[in-house]
């Protein structure tokens, strides 16, 4: 086998320009192929990354799933023992209950009137959940409060004619929560001073949230609901998962389906827009395939020229002892040979072009602030810190294996043609 492979290298070695303007073929449909895919993957993390966070693309929530022929007693229950289970999940790297503040409360922050959703988690959590701090620290220990960055902006003077929003530093000024007793004909109000100890970063998720210890959150709404807490019957009013990675976030959204609950979050919007991305990339791959189709017949033209220039030679080959598998082995090599140098030239093209179009994109103003990068409809904040192009490692692979592949169907007939040939009219022709 060896021998065969040096005699089939020695052979395209003689028509070198021919080697060179055949494999260009190759090139051209493999760079095709790898850029067209490329853009859509770069497109496709581009769009996740404008969605969220890794952690928010790994979130989902998690509540009963209505039916007409259930009534609401019947419906799973949102209790501890979901929590449980939920853990026992594979690829479930965090479970965060959380129980609201019922009626809301009202803020006063000096002069100003504000409002928040006042959220109770666990605080042993607090360190997962992957929160930075604005302004303090991030600690929810025993009377601390987190808030998040909107919160500050939602208040405004009571005493004002006209309704306009004040921004508050909620970490500088002393902040008073007023909860009133709801279920009560004479309700009684139960002021509070906030520990503010930090202001998050912002997060999409807590935005808006005045984050509090689950356990204190739960007294207010037995000051407020007139009813005493009852751990036998007690639910949260919103469970959050957080999936491994991204991956896993569609096997773990069907394990907690199974369990008879929803799932709700940005996992639903992914996989559409995963589909869609499937979609488009093989559609493209298709179109650049075509550019691989035509160079295809440039490889089987080469290679039917190369037997009919070389009749004697194989005739001579198989007087000396040469078999029709071994001519035909050879001839499949260089056909092979061919398609490997053009995929692995389209190869290294297409990283180039790659490193080009990234940095060039980059490097764009954003033009008129249309949204769109100077002449091109493409918002160039949506790559700063993404790439428009990105060629994975198994394209590249894939690329070289199917260059090679076409290259060797290409020469199966001129490979055949040749191993057929009979000894004798071989070496008569001219």
């Amino acid at each position: 086998m060896n021998e065969l492979f040096t005699l089939a290298v020695g052979n395209l070695m003689r028509a070198r320009a021919r080697l060179v303007m055949t494999a260009g073929g190759v090139l051209v449909g493999t760079a095709a192929v790898i850029l067209l895919i490329s853009i859509t993957i770069g497109l496709q993390q581009a769009a996740e990354n404008d969605i969220g966070s890794n952690a928010s693309l790994t979130e989902m929530q998690v509540y009963p799933a209505y039916s007409r022929n259930v009534s609401f007693d019947q419906l799973p229950k949102l209790d501890v023992a979901l929590v449980r289970q939920l853990y026992n999940i594979p690829n479930v790297s965090l479970v965060v209950p959380t129980n609201y503040m019922e009626g809301g409360g009202e803020m006063r922050a000096g002069d100003y009137t504000g409002y928040g959703s006042v959220q109770g988690i666990d605080p042993s959590l607090i360190s997962y959940l992957g929160l930075e701090a604005a302004q303090g620290i991030i600690s929810l220990e025993e009377g601390e409060v987190l808030v998040g960055s909107e919160v500050g902006r939602n208040f405004f003077d009571p005493t004002a004619e006209d309704f306009e929003p004040v921004q508050v530093d909620l970490y500088e000024t002393p902040v008073r929560l007023t909860v009133y007793q709801y279920t009560s004909d004479n309700p009684q109000p139960r002021n509070v001073d906030l520990n503010v100890v930090g202001v998050l970063a912002p997060n999409p998720s807590f935005d808006y949230a005045i984050l509090m210890p689950i356990q204190e959150v739960i007294e207010y709404n037995e000051f407020t609901s007139g009813t005493p807490f009852d751990p036998e019957t007690f639910q949260f009013a919103s469970i959050t998962v957080r999936a491994r990675d991204r991956e896993t976030t569609t096997e773990v959204a069907a394990a907690i389906r199974e369990m008879g609950y929803e799932v709700g979050g940005v996992v639903d919007f992914l996989n559409q827009l995963n589909q869609f991305f499937g979609t488009m990339r093989l559609m493209l791959g298709a179109v650049g395939s075509v550019a691989l189709l035509v160079a295809a017949f440039g490889v089987a033209n080469t290679m039917t020229m190369a037997i009919l220039e070389r009749t004697k030679e194989i005739g001579l080959m198989k007087a000396i002892g040469a078999t029709d598998r071994d001519v035909m082995t050879i001839f499949l090599i260089e056909a092979a040979l061919v398609g490997f140098c053009g995929g692995a030239a389209g190869v290294a093209l297409s990283y180039f072009l790659q490193n080009v179009a990234n940095t060039a994109l980059r490097n764009m103003p954003a033009g008129d602030g249309s949204g769109g990068a100077m002449f091109l409809p493409i918002n160039p904040e949506l790559f700063r810190n993404a790439d428009l192009l990105v060629i994975p490692p198994e394209l590249t692979a894939f690329a070289i294996a199917l260059a090679t592949a076409v290259g060797v169907v290409s020469g199966l007939l001129p490979a055949l043609r040749a191993a057929r040939m009979t000894p004798v009219l071989a070496l008569k022709s001219e």
